[in-house]
């Protein structure tokens, strides 16, 4: 048996639910023994997604105040980790179930979104990171600072316009590349950012997982693991 690897599958090479792919080796990273399959499948996406968009693309900084839209989802379990440990005023959009998760995942302040505007709670944001899209998205332009940046992962809204010209609006681009995964790697080992809640279903519940995600109620992460 060859090494024990994790990583994210190439764009357009993510072989859904197969048993055995290929890939190339510059892609993927040993993974240590410290963590279990669970949670390398579980970080890997979610801290490669994170990663790229707060250090590489907005260039987060200690003491900036960001605004964390989803904070529960996969994506945003590590983006609240993170910001954190980067020692910035991190605040979080979360259903009321997840407001103690998210304060042990560091929040410094959580907002129901089913209960508040938080643009009646929020102003003055360095940064926006929308994991959510839509109105929201939309939204979120009015709680930026002049100069702030908005950075997005989930689909603007339909027709989509601009509505300030004061911030920056940036894209992502989430590279694979085994770097990145082994600084995953280091901030797990240190305990600075762990994997996000995991939720294990069997293979055969693929379908089952599918309209639980759609449901975008999941706290964490979804790991389908291979029976037998």
């Amino acid at each position: 048996m060859g090494d024990q690897v994790f990583g994210v599958l190439d764009a357009g090479h993510e072989g859904t639910y197969a048993e055995i792919v290929s890939e190339k080796a510059g892609i993927i990273a040993k993974k240590p023994n410290f963590l279990t399959h669970p949670e390398a499948a579980a970080l890997a996406l979610t801290g490669l997604t994170a990663i790229v968009s707060l250090d590489d693309t907005a260039e987060l900084k200690a003491g900036e105040k960001i605004l964390i839209q989803g904070g529960a989802g996969g994506v945003g379990s590590y983006a609240v980790q993170l910001a954190k440990y980067r020692k910035a005023h991190v605040i979080v959009t979360a259903s009321p179930n997840n407001h103690e998760y998210m304060e042990k995942l560091g929040a410094d302040e959580v907002i129901d979104y089913n209960s508040v505007d938080f643009r009646e709670k929020v102003s003055d944001c360095d940064i926006v990171y929308d994991t959510v899209g839509g109105d929201v998205h939309l939204h979120s332009y009015d709680v930026l600072k002049s100069g702030g940046r908005m950075v997005y992962v989930a689909p603007q809204p339909e027709n989509f316009q601009l509505p300030r010209i004061d911030v920056k609006v940036l894209r992502p681009k989430v590279a694979r590349t085994r770097a990145h995964l082994e600084r995953i790697i280091e901030l797990a080992e240190s305990g600075s950012v762990t994997a996000p809640a995991i939720e294990i279903m069997p293979l055969s519940a693929a379908s089952a997982a599918q309209e639980k995600i759609k449901s975008r109620h999941v706290r964490g992460k979804i790991v389908l693991e291979p029976q037998g």
